[in-house]
């Protein structure tokens, strides 16, 4: 094994072999033959320098000029990638704005290392000129030796390529970071590449590349997809549709054409040997016929399936091919045509109106939206709605549900960790939501939820546009829009100490409030905007009466509760028709309304157990929290222990949930008796703090 040198000396070494090439061509002789050097060598370098001298009969003194295939070559090389090439050149021209003025050059190159496409910072010009980094260029392994692309390419994994670990001693000035780009079927595609000068940034460059890298992959997989059937599936529902989600195409016979590498890792599988080819029932464990049903549901409401075999539990969505013709849909009632996604929005409420207009003048600017309403507003699909029609659309949305994420693991979610960062890390590392939306937009959904210790390291990342996962030590250079929305009062949030003012001053760049459901005057339109997306392609008419009944109705759970009293009339429904018979008021009336007493209907508690049964990861929570106070006779304190978090954590859960010792009592009775047990609205909670 090589001898560790501090810095410095290293440093020292670097100069004096730059200065005599001999020594170079020393260094990599010692470390072929096992031998100590002076400078640390990793095992994947030394292996590639085994194949230049080995297989392909290189001399690390050699002057070479990289071949340069011919135009018409070049040309059938760029159609050949097709959609990944224009894919590709959005991604790079991300980077390339993000490594302004750090004599970089960014390329693309085909799997045979020839490079289908250059963007390069003009002070960065000459050096690349004399290393022949241009369009054309053939920068294989067999051709140049060990360097960023070429061994990307050959190892067919992310490789940073510094300074004196290439081969040619006429490119140890240069430091290269390179990822490679995979199909559907797990063929190497592509392999995009950074390289700059000696004083070129280098591990978090590599990160950079990692995640362009597999956002053009993602986004190409999308593309070749569309003939077939594609299944996104995680085993947390908000993931889905961010980079780390797992997409398997399958075709109409249940077949499964390919997947991306995040599928795999999250069904445990080493290759697409293993998946390819393969039934689409015999791997998620469920009937063809089910997962072509999700296909026809208008709306992509994430399904649970549970992996018995795997003892796993997925959340999945399925899209039928983008490519088959469909027959018009036949609906009594339509959307009427939208300009954007914002114009779908409103449907004629002046206050909706009006947000809608003051969230246009600020579309495209780094202004900060902060969505004030009730549960249910529909806050999230307001965000959505600013995202789509904003200059990032095809660039990541990312959600984080600040009230969902357990408090001791929000900051990992947030912020990413390097591998080995603490006990029980990901072998490889997790790259947090914050780096996941680069380019795009952040919504981070309840920030009024997000703990105290965090909103300062969030607050930071605002700040200086960078962030740094836990376990690093470089900064990664993020460019976010941030989009913020919760139900509590900030303001009185701040004043009592539980916001931080400076944060809240950093997220309220403008303020919009969503008014309720009952308070909007386009309820009518609403309400026959989403019954025509939930009625989606069946043939359906819809008694007038029932549109004005439905109207008249105070909503306590807003837009949420109306789309699941929509979803179950339809489901419920035996006929082609709607009518007024179709629906049970009892499901939207508080106990003493349902008892007859008259008493008007109340609106919900923000968090209350109602509206987390829409979440399943609230539902989720509260169960394991129930269990686990069962499990320690009701005693927080062992409780808290016991799950490894603090006492008043507990306590705001359990308040939350609604959750009491009276209430889980009273629920076996309810289901030992044969009758459903309903969890109680949150009140005092009666527990041992013994």
């Amino acid at each position: 094994m090589p001898s560790c040198m501090s810095t410095s000396t290293t440093e020292e070494n670097v100069m004096r072999i730059e200065a005599k090439g001999q020594g170079h061509a020393q260094l990599i002789e010692s470390a072929v033959h096992g031998q100590l050097t002076t400078v640390d060598i990793n095992q994947d370098v030394r292996h590639s320098w085994c194949r230049c001298i080995d297989s392909y009969e290189l001399d690390p003194l050699q002057v070479k000029k990289p071949i340069v295939v011919t135009r018409s070559d070049l040309q059938m090389r760029r159609e050949r990638l097709g959609a990944l090439l224009s894919i590709a050149r959005i991604e790079m021209l991300n980077l390339s704005r993000q490594m302004r003025h750090s004599h970089f050059g960014v390329m693309l190159t085909d799997a045979d290392g020839v490079i289908v496409n250059y963007l390069g910072d003009p002070a960065f010009s000459e050096v690349a000129r004399r290393a022949g980094f241009r369009e054309g260029a053939v920068w294989s392994e067999r051709e140049l030796g060990t360097n960023g692309m070429g061994t990307c390419i050959m190892m067919q994994r992310p490789v940073l390529i510094d300074r004196l670990e290439h081969f040619l001693v006429q490119n140890i000035a240069l430091t290269c970071s390179a990822a490679p780009i995979f199909d559907m079927r797990g063929r190497l595609l592509a392999a995009l590449d950074i390289s700059g000068g000696p004083d070129a940034v280098q591990m978090h460059t590599l990160a950079l590349v990692e995640i362009a890298a597999q956002n053009i992959e993602n986004r190409a997989l999308l593309e070749a997809a569309r003939p077939y059937h594609l299944l996104r599936f995680h085993p947390h529902a908000e993931f889905i549709s961010t980079p780390g989600e797992g997409l398997l195409m399958f075709d109409s016979d249940g077949t499964v054409m390919g997947a991306n590498r995040s599928a795999l890792e999250l069904l445990s599988l080493r290759s697409h040997e293993e998946l390819c080819g393969r039934s689409i029932e015999a791997v998620l464990e469920n009937s063809l016929e089910f997962l072509l049903q999700l296909a026809t549901r208008p709306a992509l409401r994430p399904e649970a399936l549970h992996l018995k075999s795997r003892q796993q539990r997925l959340f999945v969505t399925v899209q039928a091919p983008a490519c088959e013709p469909r027959a018009a849909p036949i609906k009594p009632l339509t959307a009427p045509p939208v300009l954007d996604s914002l114009e779908l929005m409103d449907a004629g409420d002046p206050v909706v109106l009006a947000n809608q207009r003051i969230a246009r003048r600020v579309l495209n600017r780094d202004i900060s939206v902060l969505l004030l309403g009730e549960t249910g507003t529909g806050k999230g699909y307001f965000a959505k709605a600013i995202h789509k029609a904003s200059t990032r659309a095809d660039k990541p949305l990312v959600s984080v549900n600040c009230a969902a994420i357990p408090e001791m693991l929000i900051e990992s979610e947030l912020f990413g960790y390097r591998p080995g960062a603490f006990t029980g890390a990901a072998r490889q590392g997790h790259t947090g939501r914050i780096l996941q939306a680069n380019g795009g937009t952040l919504f981070l959904d309840e920030i009024g939820d997000m703990p105290l210790s965090v909103q300062a390291r969030v607050l930071s990342v605002l700040e200086d546009r960078e962030v740094v996962p836990l376990g690093g030590t470089h900064p990664v250079p993020v460019d976010i829009r941030i989009i913020s929305a919760t139900h509590r009062d900030l303001v009185e949030m701040v004043a009592s100490g539980q916001f931080r003012d400076d944060l809240y001053y950093r997220l309220n760049g403008i303020t919009l409030t969503l008014p309720p459901l009952r308070e909007r005057q386009d309820i009518i339109e609403v309400i026959r905007r989403m019954l025509a997306i939930e009625i989606g392609e069946q043939s359906m008419r819809v008694d007038e009466a029932l549109v004005r009944r439905l109207a008249r109705l105070p909503w306590p759970g807003n837009l949420r509760q109306l789309r699941n009293v929509l979803r179950n009339m339809l489901a419920m429904s035996e006929g082609d028709e709607l009518t007024l018979d179709d629906f049970d008021e009892r499901c939207l009336l508080s106990s003493s309304a349902a008892r007859g007493t008259g008493a008007p209907v109340t609106p919900l508690p923000a968090e209350s157990p109602a509206e987390e049964d829409a979440d399943l990861l609230g539902s989720a929570e509260c169960e394991a929290l129930r269990r686990a106070l069962e499990a320690c006779g009701w005693n927080v304190s062992e409780a808290a222990v016991r799950l490894h978090i603090s006492r008043k954590t507990i306590y705001r859960k359990m308040h939350r949930h609604g959750l009491t010792r009276e209430a889980a009592l009273d629920g076996r009775e309810a289901v030992h008796a044969g009758g459903e047990a309903l969890r109680p609205a949150p009140r005092a909670a009666q527990f041992r703090d013994d």
